[in-house]
């Protein structure tokens, strides 16, 4: 299951009724009880997926809910429950806001009105907290922060000014600096005649220990499934963290980095000012993307690139370089 029932309630639908809801043309029990949602590769039985493209020959466990197109539903064969619909992304988004139907934080209520705190935590002026959240020894949290039900903060943490915090589990020695924003819901939709559909985003953030926020940061949760940060990663000020992106452990991201959903950072890379990562692209371990770089395919790990789209930065230069020559020999100038 990828919806974090540690933040979300699921309200359980048949398939009957989801089918109705989206519009689809059942092929199974009508009885069946969808009680989650996960993508194609970890739907298990009882969860509801999507399928746009062909299968490949990968099947979720039986029993799980597939949103499909007609030609798709006969290639997955009789053993597999589908709702056929023409745009499975758009109905599976409509079919998740049925089973879970409030993906709010929650209220807040001022700290000093809060049982189970930790008493070794030092709490600041105008501090509100969520329900069931948790504060591990030693953690300061700074004036005007909101966090949000179910929250866990680990031991020796610096929550600073006006952050807010909600479906996230953060681990210990932590510092997060003023204004940082995390656990809001990312940035996907689906397009249709009718204007954007937004996609519900059931996931949350996992942030290891040791890691650094900087101020204005902001990390979405996950669609389904977690946004994950590794151990003493450190994001310097305006980095945005995109849905289900995952950042390995000592990783440095400078200042006004944007990561695109699903974007993967490995370990110890260092990732220049300004640069963007594309979505589903993968930056390998210790490789290096140079400020205001553009990276739009994986960059192999140790590699260092640069330029837009990003690529070699020994062969960028070298082409710029000669370039230049060419310039200089015809008379004009490169801009």
């Amino acid at each position: 299951m990828s919806i974090d029932t540690r933040f979300f309630t699921i309200v359980p639908q048949t398939a009957a009724a989801l089918a109705d809801i989206i519009g689809a043309e059942l092929r199974g029990l009508p009885d069946a009880l969808v009680e989650g949602a996960a993508s194609f590769g970890n739907a298990k039985a009882g969860d509801i997926t999507f399928l746009r493209g062909e299968a490949d020959g990968a099947r979720p466990e039986a029993g799980a809910i597939v949103v499909t197109q007609q030609a798709q539903a006969d290639k997955l064969g009789s053993a597999v429950m589908a709702l056929v619909v023409d745009n499975p992304r758009l109905a599976f988004a409509r079919a998740l806001t049925r089973l879970v139907p409030d993906t709010s934080p929650g209220s807040v209520a001022p700290a000093d009105t809060v049982s189970g705190m930790n008493k070794n935590c030092d709490i600041g002026p105008g501090v509100m907290l969520g329900a069931d959240v948790t504060v591990g020894d030693g953690t300061t949290i700074g004036a005007g922060v909101i966090i949000h039900k179910g929250v866990r903060i680990g031991q020796n943490c610096h929550i600073d000014a006006n952050a807010v915090l909600s479906h996230c589990r953060i681990g210990d020695d932590v510092t997060v600096q003023p204004g940082a924003v995390i656990g809001s819901a990312g940035f996907g939709f689906e397009i249709t005649d009718d204007g954007p559909v937004p996609l519900p985003h059931v996931g949350g953030v996992e942030i290891g220990s040791s890691v650094l926020i900087g101020a204005g940061c902001c990390i979405d949760r996950g669609t389904l499934g977690p946004t994950r940060i590794g151990d003493q990663a450190m994001l310097d000020n305006l980095v945005h963290v995109a849905h289900n992106c995952e950042i390995g452990a000592r990783a440095v991201l400078t200042a006004q980095i944007g990561l695109a959903g699903g974007a993967v950072i490995g370990e110890g890379a260092m990732i220049g000012g300004q640069a963007g990562i594309g979505p589903s692209t993968r930056v390998g371990k210790g490789a290096v993307v140079m400020a205001q770089s553009g990276v739009t395919k994986d960059v192999e790990d140790g590699a260092t690139v640069a330029g837009f789209p990003a690529s070699d930065a020994r062969e960028m230069w070298r082409e710029r370089a000669a370039l230049r020559r060419l310039l200089a020999k015809s008379g004009r100038k490169d801009n």
